[in-house]
């Protein structure tokens, strides 16, 4: 009988050991390049989410201040209290309150100590920030933007009225009239046409109403630096109207910030009437501002577990700039007014209201985690993000005198 080839019981076994040890190897060598793809996905994420929310704020940061007087903008006040809502989520004034109600001016930046949300990670409030700054991007299809030329101007010698190319003294031809509650702004349309397209005057935006009570154009960017250098009398005001056919915008009582009050005793636009209260107005410049805040939430759907940092222009709806940003810090540096030599407060979390027209560098921290679990251990990645923003807007001190 012929003997039967084939493998024993032992060869078969130690050819199995074999087999799954390279087998095993080959799978734990897998799973560790999955782990670290994942680890790098997720690391980059967060990356991602904390330098696209710190470039947003460093970029408002850098134009804070840009066009605001030294004092801060004038805003309604009866009695030593006003009630200039703050942006934020939700119904104005129902999220964050209101500014503080003893201030007459809005100053270009605002501090927010720990008004925003509380994550479940960091187990304080965070922080928050508005920052106020002039909008340059109103341009007409003929190059004119918005306080290039005061709103209405009596023509000089050898000038005509409108704003030619061809007259030499360009005289525009608007008006402001103020008819109960309601403050109407006639532009004259061959100096500036207000509906621009994506950058037009629209409901909601700030506009910012200036004058002397003098001669001269009264406009922050004007060629007059005599009267460009000072502050003057003003309004801040929210759009309620634009009406294309008119080329006019309208300001009327309870708009979302609180701001068209006209029956606060000051700070509203019967404070630069000539005289006050009057209905006549003196050489009057038309300035739009945007109020960018930033701040954290839980509160947008789904956000609870992953809170997000959102950037809200006026009192238009929050956008997203930052997903699964737990914590906002900011630490302000106060340049002291009037110290010989010059002396600075560093690290002013929540600085007070005499020094907020003195904030000279703000520092922003920010706090992200992963927007998934690591799987291999179940647990998120957390990062943070730090940067300093010098606030070139407001007034420069020379420090080596």
């Amino acid at each position: 009988m012929k003997r039967q080839n084939g493998f024993s019981l032992i060869e078969l076994m130690v050819a199995s050991t074999i087999v799954l040890v390279i087998m095993g190897a080959t799978l734990s060598a897998l799973t560790s390049a999955l782990n670290a793809t994942q680890a790098i996905g997720l690391m980059a994420d967060t990356q991602e989410n904390l330098r696209a929310g710190m470039n947003y704020m460093v970029r408002d940061l850098l134009q804070s201040g840009e066009g605001v007087p030294q004092g801060g903008i004038t805003i309604p006040n009866t009695a030593g209290v006003s009630a200039v809502n703050r942006p934020g989520p939700g119904t104005p004034g129902a999220s964050f309150g209101t500014f503080n109600t003893a201030w007459t001016a809005l100053p270009a930046i605002i501090p927010g100590y720990q008004l925003g949300s509380t994550t479940t990670t960091s187990g304080v409030p965070s922080d928050m920030v508005t920052v106020l700054y002039a909008d340059t991007t109103l341009q007409d299809a003929g190059g004119h933007w918005l306080n290039e030329f005061p709103i209405f101007l009596a023509p000089v010698a050898g000038g005509a009225t409108g704003c030619a190319a061809a007259n030499p003294n360009p005289a525009p031809a608007g008006s402001i009239t103020t008819v109960g509650t309601t403050t109407t702004v006639q532009f004259d349309s061959s100096c500036i046409v207000v509906n621009n397209g994506n950058t037009g005057i629209n409901a909601g935006d700030l506009i910012m109403l200036q004058n002397n009570n003098t001669t001269g154009d009264g406009s922050v960017t004007g060629t007059n630096s005599a009267i460009s250098d000072s502050s003057g009398a003003m309004v801040l005001l929210t759009v309620s109207n634009v009406n294309t056919a008119t080329n006019s915008i309208s300001f009327s009582a309870n708009d979302p910030f609180n701001l068209n009050a006209s029956g606060a005793a000051t700070g509203t636009i019967k404070q630069i009437q000539s005289p006050a209260g009057s209905g006549n107005y003196p050489t009057t410049t038309a300035t739009r501002f945007w109020m960018v805040t930033y701040f954290i939430t839980t509160a947008a759907p789904g956000s609870a577990a992953r809170p997000m940092l959102m950037r809200q222009v006026n009192m238009n709806p929050p956008q997203a700039v930052g997903e699964v940003i737990e914590n906002l810090q900011i630490f302000y540096d106060i340049l002291n007014a009037g110290s010989s030599p010059v002396t600075v407060t560093a690290a002013q979390e929540n600085p007070t209201s005499a020094q907020l027209p003195d904030i000279r560098d703000a520092y922003i921290i920010l706090f992200a985690r992963s927007q998934d679990q690591f799987n291999h251990t179940s647990q998120y990645f957390r990062n943070n993000l730090e940067t300093v923003v010098s606030i070139r807007g407001l007034d420069f001190y020379n420090e080596f005198q």
